[in-house]
């Protein structure tokens, strides 16, 4: 299970456990966070992305690829 860092009541996860959950790739989790189509923060050069978001943005089938699915 990924470990979640909370901050401002937004369960964040980093793009390694998020490509792993949905079965993508973490450039393709990157990319979605840079594009602004998920919200995303940065520690360094970790970016943490908010894991409701992607689970609602897989929920509607837009942007994803084959294989993701909401977990």
């Amino acid at each position: 299970m990924a470990t979640a860092l909370t901050i401002d009541g937004r369960s964040l996860i980093t793009c390694q456990d998020a490509a792993k959950l949905y079965g993508c790739s973490m450039g393709y989790i990157r990319r979605l966070a840079r594009d602004g189509k998920v919200f995303a923060a940065t520690v360094g050069r970790t970016y943490l992305v908010d894991r409701a978001e992607l689970k609602k943005l897989a929920s509607q089938g837009g942007y994803m690829s084959k294989g993701f699915t909401a977990n």
